[in-house]
């Protein structure tokens, strides 16, 4: 497992068990362990390849497989982590 913005061996996943998952965190303070913690549980999932996790933001940014890895499957990770969460959808304000 690799953060998103680190060097990895990306051109040797198949792009079509690539997609790349945005979720709004809510809970995750800044400072503390929160966002460490979160992204070793997201990285524990089958099928995930990379992950960040923005405590400022609240937000994760997860890549995997969608043949190994639903975002289902990232929502029960976090829960199971202590935090709630949803997948980011970019064009709802509000």
């Amino acid at each position: 497992m690799t953060h998103l913005d680190s060097p990895t061996d990306a051109a040797t996943v198949p792009r079509r068990c690539r997609k790349r998952s945005t979720i709004a965190i809510y809970g995750l303070a800044c400072g503390g362990g929160g966002s460490l913690s979160l992204e070793r549980a997201l990285e524990r999932v089958s099928g995930v390849t990379r992950v960040y996790v923005n405590a400022a933001t609240e937000m994760a940014y997860v890549e995997h497989c969608p043949f190994e890895c639903r975002v289902e499957d990232l929502l029960v990770a976090i829960r199971q982590a202590g935090f709630q969460g949803h997948e980011h959808d970019p064009h709802f304000h509000g």
